[in-house]
């Protein structure tokens, strides 16, 4: 569903769009890379594509966007005082970008890599939750690496490394008895207390990222040259996520990882001078001074 809005006044335009999606899907891309976390490259088991399908890694189920330029009406605030050339010309643009998180899975990378020499398994296996019902919790800024006070997913072992958490929301790494199966405790026994074996199907793609939110803000100063009436000269100063707002990118997602939970770095900006190569995943605000001749 796409709701879009445009208006076009005297001395500016003002456009906005709003977008309400679900895609699903086996496997994200065709299997031909990975769009967000790597969760989609292939199917768990391959001889159960049912068991795969799922929001797709690129499902954004809300995205919004706008964009507007205003040329400021200096000489009408001012009631026609002041000189020409000092205040007409001004003009304020920008951009808003906002949607919502990526979807990820939790895998056992441990689990899968045994599976790989002896049963020619090169595929991924989703981590066992220990019960049917998985709260969802907030994913963000308290997840950020290296002092997390909130990891969007519970860690799986105790600070001494060793014991398992309580907490966890998934059996530990190797302790998988097969697809969607396994027990409970400590790995290698992967026995803790009864020898109960679960049997909860995580799903694909149920956890979500965080948000993304990021807004440009531009101001321009254009001045006629006296005698060339189709020649202007522009000066003014480019913001580049105005508010220094933090976007962070998807937690890690691998239950073997001793940072699983935590996110460890920051989303690329949709708009940025320094282009989607290195330095591209720089989210913190950015001025440019800007200079353009028309003619």
């Amino acid at each position: 569903m796409v709701i879009s809005f445009r208006h076009r006044f005297s001395q500016g335009l003002l456009q906005a769009n709003y977008t309400y999606g679900h895609a699903f899907d086996e496997i994200s891309n065709g299997g031909l890379f990975s769009s967000t976390t790597g969760s989609s490259l292939t199917p768990q088991e391959p001889s159960n594509l049912r068991g795969a399908y799922g929001p797709a890694e690129y499902d954004v189920r809300h995205s919004f966007n706008a964009s507007y330029v205003w040329e400021l009406p200096l000489k009408t605030a001012l009631h026609g005082h002041g000189r020409q050339t000092l205040v007409n010309g001004w003009q304020v643009s920008g951009t808003i970008f906002a949607r919502s998180g990526f979807p990820y899975t939790v895998f056992d990378s441990f689990a899968s890599g045994n599976l790989a020499p002896s049963n020619n398994y090169f595929s991924a296996i989703y981590a066992v939750p220990v019960s049917v019902a998985l709260a969802r919790p907030l994913c963000g800024k308290g997840a950020a690496f290296s002092n997390p006070v909130q990891p969007c997913q519970p860690p799986q072992l105790l600070p001494d490394g060793i014991t398992p958490n309580p907490n966890a929301h998934f059996v530990q790494a190797g302790c998988e008895t097969g697809f969607n199966k396994g027990n409970p405790g400590p790995y290698p026994s992967c026995t803790s207390g009864p020898a109960a074996s679960l049997n909860f199907a995580q799903g694909r793609n149920r956890f979500r990222g965080p948000n993304y939110f990021n807004t440009d803000f531009t101001v321009m100063k254009n001045t006629k040259f006296p005698g060339w009436d189709k020649g202007s000269l522009g000066l003014g100063v480019q913001f580049f996520n105005f508010f220094n707002h933090p976007n962070f990118g998807p937690p890690d997602n691998n239950i073997s990882d001793p940072l699983f939970g935590q996110i460890l770095y920051m989303e690329q900006p949709a708009t940025t001078i320094l282009g989607a190569g290195r330095g591209g995943d720089a989210s913190a605000r950015m001025i440019q001074l800007k200079a353009q001749l028309q003619f």
